[in-house]
């Protein structure tokens, strides 16, 4: 609630209680009302007035020496005892003076007793009532705050996962360009306009969320030109033709490069054995990347991953729908959901 809410509603309390005053004062006048009911709820008003204003003072003060993330034990037994203690005095002292002002005589101990005993029936709950909102709020803004140091946790997670390319893919294909330049100029430039295509898109897009299809499957050529040059004959690489209406739909950057170079990494390639790599969609909800199952003897009973959690996490970021992993002994597949671009 802000400053200038509140101040409105005091402005409006305050008239409230002025009109109704001027209302009953005409009506005493007029012998309509008793004066008793006049200033028993004179005294009401002044009553919860006091406390009000009082025990926001008692905040105040409470707040400047004893905060309640430091001593939240002894804080809330003070504030209790403190505006408890000052709640009574209130309620005593002012029916004192308002019973001596129309009566000439001071209340009796019983009238005392029955009104510190109603006194306490009524403060102890309003107390614990302000006591659970003003937790009620804390913790909202605890939450707020905790889910906000979430979201920039998790956002600055994915600007790294974004701009990650594997630092051997530069190591390995600068040894390819190496051995290109001696062998054949020409098919070395090509390789090097190729490798230029594959950084360019990696430093056009790495800080998006989403790119449409067709623009990371223009990467992925370039970047297949680079594996076959590296590979030969070890590796065959077949991207179907992809529906116009899935080229449309995206996907997060780099996640198609991410499977190829995990196909790569985690699996025999060979001349006798090579490996398969397919690219095609079903439909336009799904893109997938297939490869024949064949992992390096030190990857069966331990595979890395690190690949396919960098894709599901910036999936998990974007969409509610997951990426489907499974394979069945000969191929190993990767399903990635095709998003709209307003996701």
């Amino acid at each position: 609630m802000n400053k200038g809410y509140k101040r409105l509603l005091i402005y409006i309390f305050l008239f409230a209680v002025v009109t109704g005053g001027a209302f009953l004062g005409y009506l005493v006048y007029n012998g309509q009302v008793e004066s008793f009911y006049v200033v028993a709820l004179a005294w009401i008003i002044t009553v919860i007035l006091l406390l009000w204003f009082g025990n926001k003072y008692i905040y105040f003060l409470l707040d400047r020496n004893i905060s309640w993330n430091a001593h939240t034990t002894r804080r809330f037994f003070i504030q209790l005892t403190v505006s408890a203690l000052y709640s009574l005095c209130c309620i005593n002292l002012t029916y004192y003076l308002f019973k001596i002002t129309t009566n000439s005589t001071p209340p009796d101990p019983a009238q005392v007793m029955v009104l510190n005993v109603y006194g306490l029936l009524f403060i102890i709950p309003v107390l614990s009532i302000n006591f659970g909102i003003y937790f009620m709020m804390q913790w909202k803004k605890a939450q707020l705050q905790a889910n906000q140091l979430k979201e920039d946790n998790l956002q600055a997670q994915l600007n790294s996962l974004r701009m990650q390319l594997d630092p051997h893919f530069l190591f390995n294909n600068l040894n390819v360009l190496a051995s290109l330049i001696d062998k054949d100029r020409n098919e070395a430039q090509d390789f090097l306009d190729k490798f230029a295509d594959v950084y360019r898109y990696v430093l056009q897009y790495k800080k998006e969320e989403l790119v449409p299809l067709h623009t990371e499957l223009k990467f992925i050529k370039a970047y297949c030109h680079l594996l076959k040059k590296r590979f030969g004959e070890g590796l065959v690489i077949d991207i179907a033709d992809i529906p116009a209406a899935a080229c449309t739909r995206c996907i997060p950057p780099l996640s198609l490069q991410m499977l190829m170079e995990n196909a790569v990494k985690h699996n025999i390639i060979s001349r006798d054995m090579p490996l398969h790599i397919r690219v095609y969609a079903r439909e336009a909800e799904w893109v997938t990347l297939e490869n024949t199952y064949q992992p390096l003897q030190m990857e069966k009973t331990a595979r890395s991953g690190s690949g396919l959690e960098n894709i599901r996490k910036r999936y998990q970021h974007l969409s509610a729908v997951e990426i489907n992993v499974g394979c069945d002994g000969r191929f190993f597949k990767v399903d990635l959901p095709l998003l709209e671009i307003d996701e």
